[in-house]
């Protein structure tokens, strides 16, 4: 082999090496960097619409991220459900603390055992389409379609997961830009009272791109 065919494949194979070094590096900095939203002290606050029969309450949720580390933030949630006994709704109030990896969306730690091992519900990867498998909370799904919603006081275009049970079904409408959660329709059916719940994105101190 003469020293030119050698001096070009030597040349090729350092080619090669710098291609790998490079594409390694971008997918190492996309798996291990945060949302570039997330900051210590953030919230999203959501109004909260309660309906069933001739009642109409509101009320409103927050989560709030009270620290964050390298990987991982803790975020505080509180909100409004309902427990219906006996043909009675009634408002309740819960306060969830949780450790979530911000990195897998896995929770880590919760003051609510149920949580622990399952992906976060609140934020979703950026990378997705229509089909795109997501899993939160409530299992495993697909984002269904893409649709512009009215959060924050602004159009945002969002994707959608939809989600349905025997006794209720849920969709969920994700910022495309950041993966947050901007709104959340819940429908409800127990001890024949239909309770619709619908939450959306009113204020927030993190800064979203569109």
């Amino acid at each position: 082999m003469n020293r030119k065919r050698l001096l070009l494949i030597c040349l090729l194979l350092l080619s090669v090496s710098f291609v790998t070094i490079a594409v390694y590096s971008y997918v190492q900095s996309h798996e291990t960097a945060k949302p570039y939203w997330l900051v210590s002290g953030g919230y999203m606050t959501y109004e909260q619409v309660l309906v069933w029969d001739n009642h109409n309450d509101t009320e409103y949720m927050t989560w709030n991220v009270t620290r964050l580390g390298d990987t991982s933030a803790d975020v505080d949630v509180v909100s409004h459900g309902v427990n219906v006994t006996d043909g009675n709704v009634a408002i309740v109030k819960g306060e969830v603390d949780s450790t979530i990896n911000t990195v897998t969306h896995d929770v880590l730690s919760s003051s609510d055992p149920t949580y622990v091992g399952q992906k976060w519900a609140f934020w979703i990867p950026t990378d997705v389409k229509v089909g795109s498998p997501v899993d939160i909370l409530y299992g495993a799904n697909t984002v269904s379609r893409s649709e512009s919603i009215n959060a924050l006081g602004q159009e945002r275009d969002c994707w959608v997961l939809e989600y349905n049970w025997a006794t209720a079904n849920m969709k969920r409408w994700y910022d495309k830009s950041s993966g947050i959660c901007l709104k959340i329709l819940v429908t409800l059916y127990q001890q024949n009272i239909t309770i619709t719940t619908t939450e959306t994105a009113v204020s927030t101190n993190m800064s979203l791109k569109k």
